[in-house]
């Protein structure tokens, strides 16, 4: 079907209102679900009421902070009213709705322009619609609207409106819409010398057409500049008045646009990069030039090239051939100007952006040119995480942004703004001077018959052979063998005295003089150890809490040979006391009972193999109380992970090993489950095997399989719910759902699984179900002759396996609570659930080595878990998570890849299908307010070792594809290496320990 028809044309305007719909809804839910940034909702809201009960001519008043122009205003004062008459706050849901419900419908109506100028060069294919999907729910336009609670929808609609029609040469209403535009935000002043080229230009195409003519576009400018100034006078007469109008309303714009005298105000653009971000302006970069000097050089520089441009472009329309395009394209330039004075200029903000990436966007449906395309989509990213880093820091110590981490950050994403800038000057630059563009693929019809006659069953399976099984064996046995060695101590005290709420005393007599006393407490709630002497004198006193728990302390404490000394303690555990000498050996003692029977089991040095450590000491301590009926500590996260634990602690006993045995082989595990998924995903062993050999050597796998706690468990059976779900989807492309009973029966179990570890399980089965459903579409759109028939057998599966099995699972995770209580009812369970919900959203503690979503696509900020104080001089030894440079960074590059061929319409199932798993685990994590760290990008960090299988088992040419893969298993394995000191806690020298803080922001040592 030709997309021109009259019914390609009406399916066009269906898909279009449909993707509005849901745009704007998203836009809604968002808004009255997140708080939106304080000071400007504070603003607003504030100056809504004012203008509501005080009226526009007592609005500026003296000393009040007011420094938007009166054209959205009015709307402010609207939305005021409207929370009076339904009875809400401000800072209410409904409040939130209505103030983005205005800056939404702008965000709707820049959608619907770049759909019509896409429609018009390309027609309605494929590319239209991933080009409006993607300006729809375009990450920075939505977090703006939607999080943020800007008004730059309702600034950017009459601004992108006005660039269309000055491609339409409609002078006269191009210029009073650019006046609407610039009354709403004085940023629109930055997009005002293209709009002068533009009538310039005008002037110049009449000069040759004889004196009326000139005369008519001489008049034009004169008319178009009156027409763009009329309307914010118009607004701001009834606040200044007549007399006052000219002079207030341009110093409100004066005052604003000099009001903040930085080099950059959190933009992170190439001011930012070079270390300007909140930099004073007359402070000097290297010493010889300011930071205003230099933005005012760039925006210099920048208007000349705006100049040489448009004569670029006029020149060769001037001489162009009959029916050729024209080249001189305000789009393009004002593109090209909003965004180069974002990137380049001083004082900007991390909004101003959001015009340049809209206008960057039209411009590219209007060329039909895939490099502006992908220049908006790289401004779009890092548009995105500039307000969100900005959005997620307010309030807290780094709201400038100048922790190292931090700061980092915003220097790698201002190089990448900067790189997306310059691809968008140079294809400008080639458009003007050749008119070359580089197409966007061809999208052809979108009509729903051909597409349903256009999916196929996927290619099947490669069988495994012998030599791949032994491989397969050989390196998880390899992976064993590097993750159990120098995990713990295979021997601990296992008796403890317990004084757990009592007091008990015990007498201990040392038979040779002693310097040091060394301590191994259990369980307590805030008990004490003291240590006295026959005359009551205090020898030794150690307070113990959660913290000291299963941990080894030492302390001076010298004791003449022979002194009887009385042990007390409350309160608590203790499993065993030992004394040493000046030379650092046990002294033999008598007496002591349970303090003293076990000194065979005193390690020789206090370290991490004999003592927990991070949060060992709440997972590892419950794991304990599970497996001796105890009341169990740690109820902020689901059992399973614990009861995990317990299993490990009663095989080994309550040693280092033991409690942290579970967790190693569930990493073990996740290297083959890893080769399966990849081979599973891209029909290439080799790619199978690399991605077990890549995860085998990730620094996150081995720290966090090593320490006990609950996220390796997690992560495991989200990975082995997603393969499930892959095999599950390959089933019914090929056997129907019938055919796929097995893995999803399998699927909904490792679901349950994962969500009785850890909720973020729970993350996972958002993505889960859009692929169980999207299947099902995928199987309607074959034709199988009884569709209906497998859709309700995959109803009845998905409430089954997906939502009945899970919750069996959950409710079995608690059973060792029914064990130490069998007194334990449903309406107590459901308390448990209660209170994880109240803690995790209540939580306001911090950690010094928390960090943000965003830091963590960069591994910009990893967790300190041990510090070794116990060691001799020149010697180090620490504990960190960080990410492996290999997955976490060839994997964003590569899940980038896969975001950048589906928006540009050339994705594939498969990478949509990881693009969905990858996206709900890390998207939750950007809403949340609490403190955060960087193991909990480990499961999202699955997914990027996936894109990586993906886009390597996708290269045309293999044979480099596989070169890559060499290179990066070698890279891997050197860095796997060159850290293997700070993922193991192995004691180096100290300038080794150094060369491993390799940034600012790398505190571990």
């Amino acid at each position: 079907m030709n997309p021109q028809t009259i019914p390609g044309r009406r399916a066009g305007r269906r898909r279009l209102w449909l993707i509005l719909a849901a745009a704007l809804a998203l836009r809604l839910v968002l808004a009255a679900a997140t708080q939106g940034y304080p000071y400007d909702m504070s603003c607003f809201v504030a100056w809504g009421d004012k203008l509501l009960a005080q009226g526009p001519a007592a609005f500026y008043s003296e000393g009040y902070f007011a420094d938007y122009p009166p054209g959205y205003l009015p709307v402010l004062a609207l939305a005021a009213a409207l929370r009076r008459l339904l009875g809400c706050g401000g800072e209410s849901p409904a409040g939130r709705v209505l103030l983005a419900l205005v800056p939404a419908l702008g965000d709707c109506g820049v959608t619907g322009l770049v759909y019509a100028l896409a429609r018009r060069r390309l027609g309605d294919g494929r590319t239209t619609l991933c080009l409006t999907l993607f300006t729809a729910f375009n990450p920075l336009l939505l977090f703006d609207t939607a999080l943020w609670k800007q008004i730059d929808g309702a600034f950017m609609l009459p601004l992108l409106a006005c660039f269309l029609l000055l491609e339409r040469r409609r002078y006269l209403p191009a210029a009073a819409l650019y006046g609407l535009a610039l009354a709403i935000k004085p940023q629109a002043l930055l997009a005002g010398p293209v709009l002068a080229v533009c009538f310039l230009a005008g002037v110049a195409d009449a000069w040759s057409a004889g004196p009326r003519a000139r005369a008519r576009a001489v008049g034009r400018c004169f008319g178009g500049a009156a027409a763009a100034l009329a309307v914010p006078l118009a607004f701001g007469l009834p606040f200044f008045g007549v007399g006052r109008l000219l002079p207030d309303l341009a110093e409100k714009y004066l005052t604003t646009a000099s009001g903040y005298p930085y080099a950059s105000i959190n933009a992170f653009n190439w001011l930012a990069a070079l270390g300007g971000n909140w930099a004073p302006l007359e402070a000097t970069l290297g010493g010889f030039l300011s930071w205003g000097g230099l933005g005012t050089l760039h925006i210099l520089l920048l208007t000349a090239g705006l100049a040489a441009l448009a004569v670029l472009a006029w020149r060769a329309d001037a001489c162009r051939p009959e029916g050729a395009p024209r080249r001189f394209s305000p789009l393009l330039l004002a593109a090209f100007y909003t965004v180069g004075v974002f990137t380049l200029g001083h004082c900007m903000h991390e909004r101003y952006l959001v015009p340049g990436v809209v206008l960057a966007l039209a411009a590219a449906a209007r060329w039909g040119d895939i490099r502006l395309y992908g220049a908006a989509f790289g401004l779009s990213l890092t548009g995105f995480v500039n307000l969100a880093a900005v959005y997620a820091q307010v309030g807290t110590d780094d709201e400038w942004l100048s922790a190292a981490a931090s700061s980092l950050f915003v220097q790698v994403i201002g190089f990448a703004a900067t790189a997306a800038f310059v691809l968008l000057a140079f294809t400008v630059w080639t458009i003007c001077k050749s008119g070359a563009v580089s197409p966007l693929p061809a999208g052809g019809s979108r009509s729903p018959r051909l597409d349903r006659a256009t999916v196929g069953a996927p290619a099947p399976q490669p069988a495994w052979t012998r030599r791949e099984i032994l491989a397969l064996l050989g390196l998880t046995a390899l992976t064993a063998l590097l993750s159990f060695a120098y995990l713990g101590d295979l021997t601990a005290p296992q008796n403890p005295l317990d004084a757990t709420g009592e007091t008990l005393t015990e007498t201990v007599t040392p038979a040779a003089d002693t310097v040091e006393l060394w301590l191994y407490p259990g369980i307590s709630t805030g008990g004490s150890v003291t240590v006295t002497d026959a005359a009551g004198t205090l020898l030794y006193e150690k307070q113990l809490d959660q913290g000291t728990v299963f941990s080894w302390s030492r302390a001076v404490c010298q004791i003449p040979a022979g002194t009887a000394c009385t042990v007390t303690v409350s309160n608590a555990q203790v499993f065993e006391l030992a004394l040493r000498d000046i030379d650092g050996g046990l002294v033999p003692l008598t007496g002591g009972g349970a303090l003293t029977d076990e000194q065979a089991a005193v390690p020789a040095a206090i370290s991490q193999l004999n003592s927990m450590y991070f949060d060992e000491i709440y997972h590892g301590r419950t794991g304990y109380e599970l497996l001796h009926g105890l009341t169990v500590y740690e109820t902020t996260h689901p059992p399973l992970g614990k009861d995990l634990i317990m299993l490990g602690i009663a095989l080994f006993s309550m040693t280092g090993f033991g409690w942290r045995f579970s967790g190693t082989l569930f990493g073990v595990l996740l290297v083959p489950l890893a080769w399966c998924f990849a081979r599973r995903l891209t029909r290439r062993p080799w790619v199978g095997a690399l991605a077990g050999a890549l995860l085998a050597l990730d620094f996150m796998r081995f720290a966090q399989s090593r320490i006990a706690t609950i996220d390796i468990y997690g992560t495991f059976f989200i990975l082995l719910g997603a393969c499930c779900m892959l095999w599950y989807c390959q089933r019914v492309l090929t056997a129907g759902v019938g055919g796929a009973l097995v893995p999803m029966a399998l699927g909904g179990a490792a679901f349950g699984l994962g969500c009785a570890a850890k909720w973020t399980g729970i993350y996972a089965g958002a993505g889960l179900a859009v692929l169980y459903l999207g299947v099902l579409y995928a199987r309607w759109r074959q034709r199988p002759p009884r569709f209906w028939r497998e859709f309700r057998l995959a109803g009845v599966g998905g409430v089954l396996f997906y939502v009945l099995l899970p919750f069996v699972i959950y409710l079995a995770a608690y059973l060792p609570y029914l064990w130490h209580d069998p007194g334990f009812t449903l309406a107590d369970w459901w308390d448990c659930q209660r209170y994880m919900y109240w803690y995790h959203s209540t939580l306001e503690a911090t950690h010094p080595f928390e960090s943000r979503w965003y830091t963590w696509l960069l591994d910009l900020r990893p967790v300190w878990y041990y510090q070794n104080t116990n060691l001799p001089a020149g010697n180090l030894g620490s504990i960190a998570g960080l990410g492996g440079p290999v997955i976490w960074l060839a994997g964003l590059a590569a899940v980038l890849r896969l975001l950048w061929r589906q928006v540009s319409g050339r994705g594939s199932r498969a990478g949509a299908g990881v693009l969905i798993l990858y996206g709900t685990q890390l998207i939750p994590w950007m809403l949340v307010a609490r403190c955060t760290f960087l193991y909990h990008y480990f499961p999202s960090s699955m997914f990027c070792l996936a894109a990586v299988a993906l886009v390597l088992g996708g290269a045309a040419n293999q044979r480099r594809a596989r070169r890559i893969g060499a290179g990066l298993a070698a890279a891997s394995l050197l860095l796997f290496l060159w850290f293997y000191p700070v993922l193991s806690g192995l004691p180096v020298p100290e300038f080794w320990a150094r060369s491993l803080q390799v940034l600012p922001s790398y505190g571990f040592y």
